[in-house]
């Protein structure tokens, strides 16, 4: 062993540690992006070519829409910092959605989303603990279908957040985005455009989960909103 580890180089070895250490922590491949003056996230997201849904899920952001100068951000494949820059005026009804979802309009009402999967809610939207739960909890037997709540495109479909385990993202029209998390296993792929009531991932508990169920989230230009307020009854 020590023999081997002799006719090594520095380099080899130090990249083989780091290796071990991010393999461990469960870490992805890629670099922080350090928030400069007048940038946002969407800007980000779209300069690195990631989802801001993405982003703001594995940095725990708690307000996407509100970042500060100096903060870092993880950007998941990145190889290299980027030049983000401001957004340029108020010319971009995205970057404006994304950057005040306190004023988008609701284009989605109670019962334009169904169902993603039938079961027992097992917690709500809203403050638990000390923290608090941007979705809600549906308890639902190991292997079921999970279906898309709406049509859209798939914007992620990995295991690579922290804590979600197998995880989908889907993008809707009217600023809106659904999240599926704990899966057993992802059905849908990134860039799939799906329908409503399409499978696209199987119950399970991957991820922090203490048992099989559906971690599910509705988002308005990337924040949060209670999932039941557009549910269908």
């Amino acid at each position: 062993m020590f023999g081997i580890l002799k006719r090594l180089t520095f380099p080899t070895i130090l990249l083989w540690i780091l290796g071990v250490f991010l393999g461990s922590c469960g870490s992805p491949y890629g670099i922080y992006h350090r928030v400069e003056k007048g940038e946002s996230l969407h800007r980000i997201a779209k300069t690195y070519g990631v989802s801001p849904e993405e982003l703001a899920l594995m940095n725990e952001l708690k307000d996407p829409s509100n970042l500060h100068v100096g903060q870092k951000i993880f950007i998941p494949g990145a190889s290299y910092p980027k030049k983000v820059g401001p957004a340029r005026g108020k010319g971009d009804p995205e970057e404006e959605a994304y950057r005040h979802p306190e004023k988008v309009r609701d284009t989605v009402t109670r019962g334009m989303f169904i169902w993603p999967v039938k079961g027992r809610i097992s917690s709500y939207f809203g403050k638990r603990g000390d923290g608090r739960h941007d979705g809600i909890d549906i308890v639902a037997s190991e292997g079921k279908p999970i279906v898309a709540s709406a049509a859209g495109e798939i914007l992620y479909s990995d295991n690579k957040i922290r804590g979600y385990g197998n995880l989908i993202i889907i993008r809707h029209k009217g600023y809106f985005a659904t999240v599926y998390a704990h899966n057993k296993v992802n059905l849908g792929k990134r860039g799939e455009k799906v329908k409503a009531g399409q499978t696209v991932a199987r119950i399970g508990q991957t991820g922090r989960a203490s048992g099989p169920h559906l971690h599910f989230e509705v988002r308005k230009a990337n924040k949060p909103v209670d999932p039941l307020l557009y549910l269908k009854k």
